[in-house]
């Protein structure tokens, strides 16, 4: 399974928090919910986005992705005066920190300073996409925008009525349906935008390369070295190398443990899983060599970084000391 597959297969990636925003100018919302991942789909008039020390004016059709934890913020124009502020756990208040939760709701999963507002937003936040997720979102700038039309119009009506329906199984449709959306506007945000540096993303469009990826994404429990890589991918050990370092950025053992030890991570959230059995999954020989390899790359060990999940949400999504680009 490639990152974009194993996204939102992290346990903090299950159910974004998904409502639909409908907003009459003047308006501005500063979003500070610490979430790793939001979506913003408009579906009506229009707004601008400012991420990142940058501006982009949205309208309707487009989408952007805006990678966290930073704030953000969207507003009618560049000029109108903040609203309301929304804070980790999707607390509302206004600027002097007054709740503004029940003034602003308007019914199932719809939020706005006017409920017939000609400027309307599907809105998704993942709270944590977990380290895996990182692989992914570490390729996407602050505030990625998508034309109207990158995504299929079909879709995003769809997504737009169930947001407004309470069925039997609601949840879980809304849930599959904006981690659809969320996939698709990232493979057509690398499509259309290859990345500055070398990373994973770089390798895929490489035959060689991808044949190399797809068997540590899929089997990284096996004693890969460079010479089998080589033999999947069906060219000599020189050049897998050369070209997995040129196009990813790094030697393929070397992104093999960041994706081992990223995957260790996120299996750490399970607490039913013992470190041997989490080293066993991820191609290490027990507890005790993934322990070390994962003080190295982190600086915490598995167990303090296991004491760290306990402590919230909010810190999951820390990075405890270092990155997975080992």
């Amino acid at each position: 399974m490639d990152p974009l597959s194993q996204l939102l297969a992290h346990p903090h990636a299950e159910g974004a928090f998904t409502l639909l925003m409908s907003m009459r100018a003047p308006w501005a919302v500063r979003v500070e919910d610490e979430s790793a991942l939001t979506v913003v789909i408009v579906t009506s008039g229009g707004g601008r986005l400012e991420a990142g020390g940058v501006g982009h004016e949205l309208a309707t059709g487009d989408v952007a992705l805006v990678r966290g934890p930073l704030p953000y913020r969207v507003s009618d124009a560049a000029g109108s005066a903040t609203l309301a502020i929304i804070e980790p756990g999707q607390r509302c208040v206004t600027p002097d920190g007054a709740p503004l939760d029940l003034a602003l709701a308007h019914g199932l999963r719809h939020w706005g300073n006017d409920p017939d507002g000609p400027d309307t937003m599907i809105v998704a936040s993942y709270a944590d996409v977990g380290s895996v997720g990182r692989f992914v979102t570490d390729v996407l700038p602050e505030a990625a925008v998508l034309p109207a039309g990158a995504l299929d119009p079909a879709l995003v009506a769809h997504l737009a009525r169930e947001i407004a329906r309470d069925d039997l199984g609601q949840s879980v449709v809304l849930d599959r349906l904006v981690d659809v959306v969320t996939i698709e506007s990232i493979r057509a945000w690398t499509a259309a935008h290859p990345p500055a540096r070398p990373t994973w993303v770089g390798g895929v469009g490489d035959p060689a390369v991808s044949a190399a990826l797809r068997a540590m994404h899929a089997e990284p429990e096996r004693a890969w070295t460079v010479a089998a890589l080589a033999r999947r991918a069906a060219v000599s050990r020189a050049t897998l190398a050369a070209r997995f370092t040129d196009l990813v950025g790094t030697p393929p053992l070397r992104y093999l443990t960041s994706w081992r030890l990223a995957l260790a991570r996120d299996l750490l959230v399970d607490r039913a899983l013992t470190l041997d059995a989490v080293a066993g999954r991820v191609g290490y020989s027990g507890g005790f060599a993934l322990s070390t390899a994962f003080t190295r790359a982190f600086g915490v060990s598995p167990a303090a970084y296991r004491r760290r999940l306990a402590e919230g949400p909010r810190r999951v999504g820390a990075e405890p000391g270092g990155s997975t680009r080992a």
